[in-house]
């Protein structure tokens, strides 16, 4: 494969765990809570194990105006974002793959096989020398 193609696939793995992991950590949220984003408290918030941190998450999540089904339906669309993105990468990479290895299956024109050895000019002869100037590509009619 191609360094684009693993360039692609890596970069939407990247955005996808860049998403994914958009949370905050107790230690974080205790140095300056205005600091954290809606999006980390939410996620935070429907995540967290630790009841007391969870209030303190949803006491700001109140603070600022929102409700935790607000924080519900953005921690989904949020996830619904990176799933679209990882479909728009690997439906790029599916289709670049197969724009340089012709998996667009049949068509009308099947293109002929040249039948000998010398098609183009750096083709080898059956006596091993290059073909040149008697390729079937440097002759005026072709094959």
């Amino acid at each position: 494969m191609t360094v684009g193609i693993w360039a692609r696939r890596a970069g939407a793995v990247m955005m996808a765990l860049a998403l994914a992991s958009c949370t905050t950590t107790q230690a974080e949220f205790a140095k300056k809570p205005s600091a954290v984003s809606k999006a980390a408290l939410c996620k935070t918030a429907l995540e967290t194990t630790d009841p007391a941190f969870q209030f303190q998450l949803v006491s700001e999540v109140t603070r600022r105006g929102m409700n935790m089904l607000q924080c519900q339906q953005m921690v989904i669309q949020q996830q619904q974002a990176a799933a679209a993105l990882v479909a728009i990468a690997v439906v790029g990479t599916a289709v670049a793959v197969c724009a340089n290895n012709y998996c667009g299956g049949g068509s009308y024109y099947q293109p002929r096989r040249y039948p000998g050895n010398c098609y183009s000019p750096n083709d080898t002869a059956a006596d091993g020398t290059r073909c040149g100037n008697r390729s079937a590509m440097s002759r005026p009619g072709g094959w």
